[in-house]
């Protein structure tokens, strides 16, 4: 499973959802970001053992002749032998989890680029150019922006023209 890898999800009251690219978007600002960057170190660091879980739980319904499907996820498929029907019961609990962890970055405005590492982008500007202000696990302050182009490998540090504190007219 390819869980949170340039994906991102808003919460409806039918739970979580991925993210319609046609939805307005706010911008951040350093100063904005470096205030949730202890929020978001505490949700990477669940949502990095949560993901280790999940693959072990895929691995032992590997050994056990079962794949991880859309079915197993949702609960449609919980058949089997005991040890099988808790081996699905634990993916889904891992899965549901890790769905609720990328959610809580969702909800503060970030976009999960890769999960296994703890990279998030927040939507920004730079002038007038849209850029993503790019957060990974480990930095204790933003320093970096790309264009959504040129994503990870085109991260620039931060300089004079990427917004510091919110403007007043924010």
């Amino acid at each position: 499973m390819n869980v949170g890898r340039g994906k991102r999800f808003f919460r409806t009251p039918a739970g979580i959802r991925c993210m319609d690219e046609g939805m307005p978007r706010r911008h951040f600002t350093v100063v904005e970001i470096n205030r949730m960057i202890p929020e978001l170190e505490v949700i990477f660091t669940e949502v990095i053992q949560l993901h280790a879980g999940m693959r072990r739980a895929e691995v032992r319904l590997s050994q056990l002749g079962c794949s991880a499907t859309r079915e197993v996820l949702s609960g449609e498929d919980d058949g089997g032998s005991p040890e099988l029907r808790m081996a699905k019961g634990m993916l889904r609990g891992f899965y549901e989890a890790l769905v609720d962890g990328l959610g809580r970055v969702a909800d503060l405005g970030g976009e999960v680029k890769d999960l296994e590492v703890g990279v998030v982008d927040f939507p920004g500007r730079r002038g007038s150019e849209e850029i993503c202000l790019c957060w990974k696990l480990g930095e204790k302050r933003l320093g970096h922006w790309h264009t959504g182009a040129s994503g990870w490998a085109g991260r620039r540090p931060i300089d004079h023209l990427v917004p510091l504190e919110p403007s007043p007219l924010d």
